[in-house]
């Protein structure tokens, strides 16, 4: 499973175009290379941090844990979209206006949608027209059309008040947009 968490230091134009860029944490000099968590750059100031997901816990994916199970480093991403597919068959999308879509049923790891594109292609024909997502929080994911255009500013303002009210399990107030089968930073 991949958890979609915040980038710390990383400003959400320095990544303006979803681009997974394989990373390895570096170990401290005490530990062994294979203790290196791995993880990936996503779009804007998001990152994925791959996890083993338990019932009892979440464990950190570390180097050698991708050589133990055979995993070629780049076939993460799809094997995450694979297995969340698999362990929440029910992620629905309540829609508590014609306009406006909220991921629930996740299991609090619905931010792993935004890893599935056919997820979204299917939303975008649903919703009849193009996207825009915010990830405000660990348990959510809010998205809407992207027109008419005051639709960026109400999501804008819907992922700063959600972002505000998660406190710790915040994760970024950015305003993403689904194009050509990617996501892209508005604002």
């Amino acid at each position: 499973m991949a958890l979609v968490r915040s980038n710390p230091g990383v400003g959400a134009k320095e990544r303006p175009t979803q681009r997974i860029e394989p990373q390895i944490m570096k170990a401290d000099a005490k530990s062994a290379p294979g203790n290196a968590l791995v993880f990936d750059h996503f779009v804007g100031d998001l990152h994925l941090r791959y996890v083993f997901d338990d019932p009892q816990f979440m464990l950190a994916l570390r180097a050698r844990d991708l050589a133990r199970l055979g995993i070629a480093r780049d076939a993460l991403p799809a094997l995450v979209v694979e297995n969340f597919r698999r362990l929440y068959p029910k992620v629905t999308v309540f829609r508590p206006e014609p306009a406006l879509g909220i991921v629930t049923r996740g299991g609090q790891l619905e931010p792993c949608t935004m890893l599935d594109g056919a997820f979204w292609e299917r939303q975008r024909r649903e919703f009849g027209g193009d996207l825009i997502a915010t990830v405000p929080a660990r348990d959510a994911v809010i998205f809407t059309t992207r027109a008419p255009r005051q639709n960026v500013e109400l999501l804008k303002h819907l992922a700063v008040q959600a972002y505000e009210k998660a406190d710790k399990a915040a994760v970024s107030r950015t305003v993403f947009a689904w194009v050509n089968y990617r996501w892209q930073v508005v604002a």
